[in-house]
């Protein structure tokens, strides 16, 4: 598996070609736009200017979304090239002529629904004053008397009688908490009654000034407005229906266009200016030379320069993994963890490998595995084309070990008659009868992924010429020396009683790996400079402060190599615990009638595929990022972005 070649381009043209090269780009959808002045460049580019006009397509964009808003026109990307509009002035002229026939029937609407909130207001707030039979005008234009609608606590309305203040409450209405009313007291009062009434939580209700009348007279008055004004806002809302029926086609064109434009416009802000000539770089695939070339054929005025894709230091290239059809699924668990370098190391193969492989490993069961085969099938062509790839090669790597374990929808002696047919006596491999191979199984398998991890670590070491990555790192050489003696010496002693500890042994393959690790920085040093350099971080560092942060270091090494090998038991773990779901689902059917047998296979294989099959996912990639990917692997690559026209109904 490699990664997609890239050229740098360099576009040169006239000032006034601009917006052809920038739609030329977005056309072609290979092209990455990098900008044109970077922090680092040269005293030749440091004459260029980036271009920061104030986009003149923001206005309008804004504006007709607003229109298409009030017109309840959903906006959805339309093909617009029988548009005639261009500039920023067009589609505000466009915009305003449709403000303009839209200004009366709008004003209405607006005018008519406000008037309607306010007096569907007016009446919540009156309708718990029934038996007001005096005028509201009359109430509130006493001139010795001061009057206060709303609503009191009913513990506080029981408190009233404990007051001799100047005043009276008059109730109308209460339910289980409050008791609606109003309160009288002289003006010269009003100060201390309020303050009275505030202290037991009297909630004044505002009664707005158009309401008339009693509380009968008022609720009639206030219903016949809402009735009327109702009218008027239907009739509205039935010329802006039929405007919208008429101009939604020409509103949609002119709003994709407007988008195109708008996002072309963006583009200018990473393009260079000198005098009248234009500056634009940035990368194509390699693969896509002749295509983009064509894009600018008999183009006078505009130079395309085509270059490695090393060629300006101050672009990165932009990474794109280019994998089989057979490992393209598990692209999007490499980008999940970090796009590789342009010049890295693409996983996606080694991570197709181990992820299906250790799956099948661990999920394994022929009824099962065939059932997240379809599913896969199905979500790959309904829902996620990489997702639904995933599963259908887990499902058949599911298949596979499910016919090693002789496990058929949990019942695990289903396919031992085939096997003595065959005679085959080492299958079907049953969990519990191979608990200690399963799990001494699981750990030679993370023994073997780390050993693999560390070589993997050398070879990209190498490639990029760093000697303490590749020789004297945890991971290099020499970490690989340390760790596959120690595992060597364990399993030779432990499982076939051969004593290889021995001084020289310990003293070639452990110790001095171990050395090598722990002053790998001036070992490093030593082998690229021919003498030891201290760096400038490293010169006030004492003799006494490196031994402690290496010992330390060290530790950290020692504990990653334990933790990380005995995290793989997790893979027998998972392969009992499997057996275990299902050994349970087996005696709950043992224990019910014959008629619900069926029931309970269904309901409990569903949720032993749901539930484990989604941990068994889970607990994979944590394997594949922790355990593998951090020995060699670092995803500090930039992703490739040609440039493209966005349609985007989301306004700032």
């Amino acid at each position: 598996m490699a990664i997609e070649k890239m050229e740098f381009v360099s576009l040169t043209a006239a000032r006034d070609c601009l917006d052809t090269v920038l739609e030329k780009c977005c056309e072609s959808g290979c092209f990455q736009l990098e900008s044109a002045v970077s922090s680092n460049t040269g005293g030749g580019e440091r004459a260029l200017q980036l271009l920061n006009d104030k986009n003149p397509y923001d206005v309008p964009l804004k504006n007709l979304a607003s229109i298409a808003t009030e017109l309840d026109i959903k906006l959805e990307e339309t093909e617009y090239s029988v548009c005639k509009l261009e500039s920023g002035a067009d589609f505000t002229d466009f915009c305003d002529s449709l403000e303009g026939s839209l200004a009366e029937a709008s004003k209405q609407k607006q005018a008519a629904l406000q008037i309607i909130s306010q007096r569907k207001n007016a009446m919540i707030q009156i309708k718990h004053l029934n038996g007001l039979n005096e005028q509201f005008d009359r109430i509130f234009s006493c001139k010795h008397v001061h009057v206060r609608v709303g609503k009191l606590p009913l513990e506080s309305r029981a408190k009233l009688d404990y007051y001799d203040q100047n005043f009276f409450f008059v109730p109308f209405e209460q339910d289980r908490n409050y008791c609606w009313g109003m309160y009288f007291c002289p003006k010269d009062d009003k100060e201390l009654v309020d303050d009275l009434f505030t202290s037991l939580f009297f909630e004044t209700v505002r009664i707005p000034d158009f309401v008339r009348g009693n509380t009968a007279e008022a609720f009639k008055l206030l219903e016949d407005e809402i009735a009327e004004e109702e009218k008027i806002a239907e009739t509205a809302d039935r010329e802006l229906k039929s405007f919208a029926r008429i101009h939604e086609p020409e509103i949609q064109r002119a709003y994709s266009k407007l988008c195109h434009k708008r996002s072309v416009f963006e583009l200018r802000r990473k393009v260079g200016v000198l005098r009248d000539k234009i500056y634009i770089k940035g990368f194509v695939p390699k693969k896509k030379h002749k295509d983009f070339e064509k894009f600018f054929e008999g183009c006078e005025n505009i130079s395309v320069t085509f270059m490695p894709a090393d060629a300006d230091s101050s672009c990165t290239p932009p990474t794109v993994l280019k994998n089989t059809r057979l490992t393209r699924p598990y692209t999007m668990l490499v980008e999940m963890y970090g796009l590789p370098d342009y010049t890295g190391y693409n996983p996606t193969a080694f991570v197709a490998l181990t992820y299906t492989l250790m799956f099948g490993i661990m999920f394994g069961d022929v009824g099962q595995g065939f059932i997240v085969f379809l599913l896969g099938l199905i979500i790959g062509k309904k829902v996620h084309k990489n997702f639904g790839g995933m599963m259908t090669r887990c499902g058949i790597s599911s298949m596979l070990f499910g016919a090693i374990y002789g496990s058929v929808f949990g019942f695990e002696e289903l396919l031992d008659p085939v096997y003595e047919s065959l005679g085959i006596d080492l299958l079907p491999l049953h969990p519990f009868h191979n608990t200690s191979f399963i799990l001494l199984t699981a750990v030679g398998i993370g023994v073997a992924l780390i050993v693999i991890s560390m070589i993997l670590n050398i070879i990209i070491g190498f490639k990029e010429h760093d000697i303490e990555k590749a020789v004297f790192s945890n991971n290099g050489i020499a970490g690989l020396v340390f760790y596959g003696s120690i595992a060597a010496g364990v399993v030779a002693t432990m499982l076939f009683d051969v004593e290889v500890m021995s001084a020289p042994f310990v003293i070639l393959l452990i110790v001095v790996p171990a050395i090598c690790i722990f002053c790998k920085v001036p070992f490093a040093a030593v082998v690229k400079y021919k003498e030891f350099r201290l760096s400038n971080d490293e010169e006030d560092m004492t003799v006494g402060n490196f031994i402690v942060e290496n010992f330390f270091e060290m530790f950290e090494y020692l504990l990653s190599y334990v933790s990380n090998t005995m995290s793989f038991l997790r893979v027998g773990g998972f392969v009992l615990s499997h057996a275990g779901m299902m050994l349970v689902v087996s005696t709950l059917m043992g224990m019910v009638g014959t008629g619900a047998k069926p029931a309970v296979v269904i309901i409990g294989n569903a949720f032993v595929m749901v539930m484990e099959g989604m941990i068994v996912a889970i607990q994979i990639i944590r394997l594949e990022f922790y355990e593998i990917f951090s020995r060699f692997y670092s995803g500090n690559g930039k992703p490739f972005e040609p440039v493209k026209t966005e349609f985007s109904t989301a306004i700032e």
